[in-house]
């Protein structure tokens, strides 16, 4: 072949090779063009948000913001620039006290325990310190034999604090004090109480101690980036969404323990100890309009298995996101997976008792069977106008056959208001 003849055919060659190129380019516009034109699925149920034909590169793009942001700062930075892979404080002693509260209607220091034994003894006990020396607080306790008692003030939950009260987690009977940060708190309540069945009232009085020697986990700075990166791929992002992702933030750690004690109900006592979950949320606002629902769950198993998972539905921020941890064989992992589909679980409104999930942590797949061990549950009501609905529910759990107890809280937006109810 003549060095004309193969100057030709490359020539043709390199002409093909461009309007393939050209064609390549062409195409690519096309796609990305339909892509962008056709409208985002519809969130399910109304509510929840499905990731769209980007998502995965939105879910790329934030587990890498996330991730830089940890290995950025291992400090503390401060409640208002906390979250997204950044700790709020270092200091548990700090972390441990009532914190100041911020310079808004809805402000918020909320601590909450809970949890049960295997001989079916629950106990739920919090309070969230508001303004206007407002303690917005829960009280109840299952004994076998005894039946579920609720405070008097049920459903309610705004209680108003005494003089001397309201730098602290104290009133309407309880009184919820930190003694040594991450290891020992003091818990008490005394006043009445109502029998949930059977509507009689009861003086009941609470003496017990908090203990813990295992790690907390700090939602700010421990949640898996991965996971959380996932539920913000869901959301249509704009600038006006990180502004609202940044202002209804909060600052949350949890921590697993023991509480021991006595209980006396109408002088006869009882003896109190169970495994519980503790959580303190700070530095921030919390505003129940904003939330839809949640479902959590707390359990413990005959092995020492221990977990606190669910998903959150805060439409316009995160219209789902599946968050916990668990304590196993020594170790803390964050939750990386939770199948619960809330829109199929009590979407109306309505709860339900027996039903199976899973969860990944570590790694590793958990099957999570719940079922009711207390057909009564705890209702009670958050917010001015009674904005959230809280239903406290104690159960049996099943964790890949192992056999647990724990409770249960799920939490819907309650659109009809106090006076409607």
């Amino acid at each position: 072949m003549t060095e004309t003849r193969i100057l030709q055919v490359l020539l043709v060659l390199l002409i093909l090779l461009e309007w393939k190129m050209l064609l390549y380019l062409l195409l690519t516009v096309i796609i990305v063009y339909l892509l962008l034109a056709r409208p985002r699925a519809e969130p399910i149920a109304g509510v929840y948000e499905q990731a769209g034909y980007f998502g995965w590169l939105k879910q790329i793009f934030m587990f890498i913001v996330i991730k830089l942001n940890k290995r950025k700062s291992k400090n503390a930075v401060g409640n208002k620039d906390a979250g997204f892979g950044l700790k709020a404080q270092s200091d548990i002693s700090v972390m441990e006290s009532p914190q100041p509260l911020q310079d808004h209607p809805l402000a918020c220091d909320a601590v909450w325990f809970g949890g049960g034994n295997r001989e079916g003894v629950y106990l739920v006990i919090s309070g969230a310190r508001r303004k206007l020396d407002i303690l917005e607080s829960m009280v109840y306790l299952h004994i076998p034999g005894v039946g579920l008692l609720r405070h008097e003030n049920h459903p309610e939950t705004a209680m108003v604090q005494d003089t001397g009260e309201a730098d602290g987690w104290k009133g309407g009977g309880v009184s919820l004090i930190p003694i040594e940060p991450m290891k020992r708190w003091s818990i008490s309540f005394e006043g009445t109480m109502v029998n949930n069945e059977e509507e009689t009232s009861h003086q009941v009085k609470i003496v017990a101690n908090y203990s813990s020697k295992l790690p907390h986990f700090d939602f700010d700075s421990e949640m898996d980036a991965w996971t959380v990166a996932r539920a913000m791929s869901r959301e249509p992002w704009s600038r006006e969404y990180f502004e609202r992702l940044r202002a209804a933030h909060q600052n949350h750690y949890e921590q697993f323990g023991d509480v021991e004690g006595v209980v006396e109900i109408d002088g006869e006592e009882f003896k109190l100890d169970i495994t519980v979950m503790r959580d303190h949320t700070h530095g921030s606002v919390r505003d129940w309009k904003l939330l839809h629902r949640y479902c959590f769950h707390q359990f413990t198993t005959v092995s020492g298995l221990r977990g606190f998972l669910g998903v959150v539905s805060q439409p316009g921020t995160l219209s789902l996101i599946e968050m916990g941890w668990v304590y196993n064989r020594g170790e803390k992992f964050p939750v990386q997976e939770v199948t619960l589909e809330p829109w199929n679980l009590g979407e109306g409104g309505k709860d339900v008792g027996d039903f199976g999930f899973r969860f990944k942590a570590g790694g590793e797949w958990f099957n999570v069977q719940v079922s009711l061990a207390v057909d009564e549950k705890g209702e009670a009501f958050f917010g001015s106008d009674w904005d959230g609905r809280v239903i406290e529910r104690f159960c049996r759990y099943s964790i890949n056959g192992e056999e647990g107890w724990g409770v249960s809280e799920w939490e819907y937006r309650n659109r009809m208001g106090k006076q409607n109810l």
